[in-house]
């Protein structure tokens, strides 16, 4: 049983909320599970059904557990996938500066699961990712005219094939965040507008095709950090532009 709190009413709140994470994994909740009710919880840990509410709803705001009225609160599903949901979402609302930095965890993130996909992508995969390439690629008169939308969807899946076939949940879900991160920022910067981004875009995930292909890891990392890195100072010199 947990000891009582006796703090004021934020410190309880804070405290209670660590007190149920730690219920959680010592009473091997699962997903799906039901949390004991407020009064229970109350009772045990010496705090009021308010506070007990209050620190629940903290819970639930960061997907640890959905509240479901009238039936109680249950552990959420705690895949990585889901785990990440508040984390986009929080994404989304970053001032602009924030988002070019975590740009650098992309680079690293992105750069790991192309060293593991190199090992265990599929033939069909494979296939899949140079499907994708196929699509990007395109002569001058050709990229003015392609569609922004269509442009933006090819990268996107192109690095979705990467991040799944690195076989790790964990990686391919922050893979997959941080990768629509860039694409809202590719689009408000225009960079898939751009006549020369579907060339420059093929040249890039070209080099990361064939290291993949051609199963070197050390080559597949390097050709997609150098990928990441030449976005992110395009991205940064576009806002520079912009608050210029």
């Amino acid at each position: 049983m947990t000891d009582p709190i006796t703090l004021d009413a934020g410190s309880a709140v804070t405290l209670v909320v660590a007190q149920l994470k730690a219920m959680i994994v010592e009473r091997g909740l699962k997903s799906g599970d039901r949390l004991p009710p407020e009064r229970q919880l109350a009772s045990e840990m010496g705090v009021s059904r308010n506070t007990i509410r209050e620190a629940l709803g903290a819970l639930a705001q960061s997907s640890v557990i959905e509240i479901k009225r009238g039936s109680g609160a249950f552990v959420r599903d705690l895949a990585p996938a889901s785990l990440l949901d508040s984390m986009a979402f929080m994404i989304e609302i970053s001032p602009i500066a924030t988002l070019l930095d975590l740009l650098t965890l992309r680079r690293i993130v992105e750069a790991e699961a192309a060293s593991l996909a190199c090992v265990r992508i599929t033939d069909e995969e494979l296939a899949a990712l140079e499907q994708c390439l196929d699509s990007m690629s395109g002569t001058p008169e050709a990229a003015g005219s392609q569609r922004t939308d269509e442009a933006a969807q090819l990268d996107l899946r192109f690095h979705q094939i990467i991040n799944e076939a690195a076989r790790n949940p964990a990686l391919s879900a922050l893979g997959s965040t941080l990768n629509s991160t860039t694409f809202r920022l590719r689009v408000s910067g225009g960079q898939y507008r751009s006549t020369a981004y579907p060339l420059d875009a093929r040249s890039d995930h070209s080099s990361i095709y064939h290291a993949i292909r051609d199963r070197d890891p050390a080559r597949a990392s390097a050709a997609a950090a150098a990928h990441v890195g030449a976005v992110e100072r395009s991205l940064r010199e576009s806002n520079l532009e912009a608050s210029g």
